[in-house]
């Protein structure tokens, strides 16, 4: 289960700063008219591989709960802080991309 997560999150970090790239690309962004783009937008798309930390660090995370399996560090936890990650991620992605039209 962990690694099923971590995989989700890399592929819509992947996909999320591949699209969101493209949409920069083709709406004519350049360095010296970054003023004329959103600022999700633009920062996500020069900063955005910095974000597969995120999966790594989870999978750390993830890897402690299943060790330490008492009280608040249990494997649901570990699932459900998996899945809201992978949620946001998309949801930040989707945003940006849509903020770029």
């Amino acid at each position: 289960m962990i690694l099923s997560l971590a995989f989700t999150q890399f592929v819509f970090i992947s996909l999320g700063i591949l699209a969101l790239n493209v949409l920069l690309k083709a709406g004519g962004y350049a360095e010296n008219v970054a003023d004329s783009f959103p600022p999700i937008a633009v920062a996500l798309g020069r900063h955005g591989l910095w974000m597969f930390c995120i999966p790594l660090i989870w999978v750390a995370f993830a890897a402690l709960c299943d060790r330490v399996a008492k009280g608040p560090w249990t494997d649901a936890t570990a699932r459900i802080s998996g899945t809201a990650i992978a949620a946001a991620v998309f949801v930040i992605f989707v945003y940006a991309a849509s903020t770029c039209f």
